[in-house]
């Protein structure tokens, strides 16, 4: 079941996305409230929702500083500031549609990229760039009607800042809440990043002054909250977080243009909105270029071949030997521990695998091994060798002291028998 997830991630995302294109139409009756109001409480309603997973599973919570500290970020980056800087940039060009604050909101792949490369050590290759460049320019056309952008609308130059805090806020926030489900469940992220977003609204409810307008909102406007959250909010974010926990950030973020070519599209039957010939073609351009980004999603089903050559023998003394293996050319993934398949001849065995430097031992090498995990010896290991990785288990990290990089390991090799069995 989990190699299925690993080949549903990118159209999880896809999915979530649709379900976002829909989030506009849904919180249109809410423009009557301040933003930082319907921010807090549509978190807050998601909060009671999955309240009882987080209640049953509170004394198993266990997050590194890290890791805090990347759901931190998301909560206030993407859950409160991102979405205030974004409706205050609207506010200033009077939420003319075609203005500079679309036109810099499509830099949030960007951001995300980068901050993916940085946090993440994923790897741009020269056809992931050809495919992402043409489903931005693509999304560019898809936005704007014949390309053109409305820079005269209101105060153009802080809107300008807003959106690009905005753009950032959202983009570095997809690389930030990968790294926090590397280790940890979809369901877990989903509610501890509604749990915290929700806190840190009310705090800023109370920044802004917004106090007197909690009581603002009416019957009928938690019912919306409610649909918001069965829908388009907590519903979306569990369903993309379970796409994203497999699915590299760069690929994600490409997918997730699906939002802004339905939004067009539900403008159109909608609002009666007619879309130009550069649009329809855009669009047909978009389609096919996510469709190739979603198929260099560093395949889990690749099969690498490479050599196996001689190590330090750090492993066996730990009571782990591992396989040595010449890191192959092609070789796309990001540092990290892993598991996967050792494939010899026409027999696959189970395997945890390291790769990148190992900073327990001062080692800034790069290495490529591989433990056995089912207790397996090869009697004779062959000049050529294959293997898969099926799934990240965690990022490399560095020891103190010997029995919690052991501690480690094998919670590594439980975790990889789970997703291997």
């Amino acid at each position: 079941m989990n190699i299925t997830w690993k080949k549903l991630g990118p159209y999880l995302i896809v999915l979530a996305a649709i379900l976002w294109a829909l989030d506009g139409v849904l919180r249109r009756s809410l423009f009557s409230l301040p933003p930082i109001i319907i921010v807090f409480y549509e978190h807050l309603i998601g909060l009671l929702i999955i309240s009882p997973f987080l209640l049953k599973n509170f004394k198993k919570i266990s997050f590194s500083k890290k890791e805090w500290g990347a759901l931190f970020l998301v909560s206030l980056l993407s859950g409160v500031l991102g979405t205030l800087w974004f409706t205050t940039a609207l506010v200033k060009v009077n939420f003319i549609s075609f203005s500079v604050v679309f036109l810099l909101q499509k830099l949030q792949p960007l951001f995300a990229m980068l901050f993916a490369v940085i946090f993440l050590k994923e790897k741009i290759s020269k056809q992931y760039i050809v495919w992402a460049f043409l489903a931005l320019l693509a999304a560019y056309f898809v936005t704007f009607k014949d390309g053109l952008v409305n820079f005269a609308a209101g105060q153009t130059a802080l809107a300008a800042l807003f959106a690009l805090g905005a753009a950032f806020a959202w983009g570095s926030s997809t690389a930030f809440s990968r790294f926090a489900l590397l280790r940890k469940s979809n369901t877990l992220v989903t509610a501890m990043r509604f749990l915290i977003t929700t806190i840190l609204a009310f705090i800023f409810v109370f920044i802004f002054s917004q106090e007197s307008s909690l009581g603002a909102p009416s019957s009928k406007e938690y019912g919306r909250f409610l649909i918001i959250a069965l829908s388009t909010g907590l519903v979306a974010l569990w369903i993309y977080y379970r796409g994203l926990k497999n699915t590299q950030v760069k690929v994600a973020t490409i997918l997730e243009l699906t939002f802004p070519f339905l939004a067009v599209i539900i403008d159109i039957f909608l609002y009666k909105n007619v879309l130009a010939p550069s649009q329809y073609i855009a669009a047909a351009v978009l389609l096919v270029a996510m469709y190739m980004v979603s198929r260099l999603n560093t395949a889990f089903d690749k099969i690498y071949n490479t050599r196996v050559i001689g190590g330090a023998g750090r492993g066996k003394r730990l009571g782990f030997p591992t396989l040595n293996f010449i890191v192959p050319d092609n070789f796309e993934h990001a540092y990290g521990v892993y598991c996967g398949w050792v494939i010899v001849g026409d027999k696959q065995y189970q395997a945890a695998m390291h790769y990148g430097p190992i900073p327990t031992f001062a080692d800034k090498r790069k290495s490529l091994e591989a433990h056995l995990i089912s207790g397996e010896h090869l009697q004779n290991i062959p000049d050529k060798i294959s293997f898969r990785f099926v799934a990240k288990l965690r990022d490399i990290e560095k020891f103190s002291v010997k029995d919690k990089l052991v501690e480690n390991i094998n919670s590594d090799i439980i975790r990889a028998k789970e997703i291997l069995k």
